[in-house]
């Protein structure tokens, strides 16, 4: 239900039609009328008018604009509509404040972008939504009104840059979704988090250099997170790492092929996970470990019946050059935070996860047993039509599974046939399996 603060805007229901002639649209409250309006794009809102002449002008009292700056053939009437919304509530309150724009088209779009926000915030907005489509996004020059909104209970930011805040406050903020965001400062977004004592909803949607080499998600009233850094062949940036410290956590969303590490400390008790991830792995680097072992050109001494050797002097790389060397050190520390990751997350009821996950957590299996996920009871498995034997590795550990649903990225519910012919025996507890 959507709630208005002033309510010397909303005017009593009149009809002059005859008692024969009922208009039931003009016999709506307005308040009833502005709430349908306020889920309605302003361009649908203003084409009403036609429906009633009662409702000529009422557009104008919806307490928040949803505008589409290519609904306007000249920005500047965009600009103009924008200002005239704010000139026009001033000393009011809005509910909502949504913009879609191209900052191409503006002559100094990070001052005109500053300028709405600071007068939404004064105008006490609850539910703000700005989304820049120009892909060469200009950086806000002083945005200190957004992380100091008290009355802000959602906020989506689409294709800009933020700089470090001086101060945040946002005591009411439940929602915050972030579109290709770039931060001037690696710990902008840590510090925002942290200062949102009653944050329930982070969507994260990350671009390749958004300047965020480490995430520290800190939440104490966080449940649901989903991250989103996609992927792309051509990404050369550092490895990234993200720690979720959100103990009320019940759905995790992880789509991300280029961070090597997400790090679940307090493990919550997820009650739901999307998982699409290979901890920036390539297929060349898989979680294997050669049986390396030699002198400097050979890779294997087997020592039988282990003698009681008193006295050894030893020197050999086992056939690794220091490269080599460093990166089954590297391989090892990944396996582990492959198994914490999981540990993590093995207390999940109901799982998606992609072929290319379950082909890391297969690989890792090979070495270390994996933690049985005892509450799981709903699987979705995403195949890319290869490697199904991957699927029964994973199956062993979730004991008490019900429900199985197995297909491909093209046709969420096909699978290639030869899945059938796999025997489905191991798990007693299966009652539903879709194929």
């Amino acid at each position: 239900m959507f709630k208005f603060m002033d309510a010397a805007r909303v005017k009593p229901a009149r009809s002059n039609n005859p008692p024969s002639e009922v208009d039931r649209l003009s016999s709506l409250q307005d308040c009833l009328i502005l709430q349908i309006f306020l889920n309605l794009p302003t361009k649908d809102v203003v084409q009403t008018s036609a429906l009633s002449t009662r409702w000529t002008t009422l557009w104008k009292d919806v307490p928040g604009p949803d505008l589409d700056n290519e609904d306007f053939y000249i920005s500047e009437t965009f600009v103009s509509f924008v200002d005239n919304f704010l000139e026009r509530n001033h000393g009011l309150s809005i509910h909502r404040f949504k913009l879609k724009y191209d900052s191409f088209y503006f002559e100094e779009p990070a001052g005109l972008i500053n300028g709405w926000f600071d007068t939404a915030a004064r105008l006490k907005v609850e539910h703000l939504d700005f989304s820049n489509s120009f892909s060469e996004w200009d950086p806000m020059m002083n945005p200190t009104v957004l992380y100091t909104c008290s009355n802000l209970v959602s906020l989506r930011l689409v294709g800009m840059g933020l700089p470090n805040p001086e101060r945040v406050s946002l005591p009411s903020l439940k929602t915050l979704v972030l579109i290709l965001i770039e931060f001037t400062n690696k710990w902008a977004l840590e510090n925002s988090i942290s200062k949102c004592p009653v944050l329930e909803n982070f969507c994260f949607e990350r671009s390749y250099d958004d300047g965020i080499p480490i995430l520290r998600v800190h939440s104490k009233s966080l449940l649901t997170f989903m991250h989103d850094a996609g992927y792309h062949e051509d990404y050369d940036e550092d490895d990234r790492f993200v720690e979720i410290d959100a103990p009320m956590l019940k759905y995790l969303k992880i789509s991300d092929d280029r961070t090597s590490s997400f790090i679940i400390k307090s493990p919550p008790s997820v009650v739901e996970a999307d998982i699409d991830t290979v901890f920036n792995l390539t297929s060349e680097r898989r979680l294997g470990i050669a049986n390396e072992i030699s002198d400097d050109r050979s890779s294997s001494f087997i020592i039988k019946s282990p003698p009681s050797v008193v006295e050894a002097d030893i020197d050999t790389v086992f056939n690794l050059t220091s490269e080599r060397s460093l990166g089954i050190a590297n391989e090892v520390q990944k396996r582990e935070m492959v198994r914490d990751f999981l540990v993590g997350i093995s207390k999940v009821k109901d799982m998606s996860i992609s072929s290319s996950a379950l082909e890391v957590i297969y690989d890792y299996s090979r070495y270390v047993q994996l933690p049985v996920f005892r509450n799981l009871y709903t699987l979705r498995v995403r195949f890319d039509s290869y490697m199904w034997e991957m699927l029964p590795v994973f199956l062993e550990v979730c004991l008490n599974l019900k429900t199985l649903v197995v297909g491909t990225y093209e046709n969420p519910k096909m699978v290639d046939h030869t899945v059938i012919a796999r025997p489905w025996n191991l798990l007693s507890s299966l009652e539903y399996v879709d194929i």
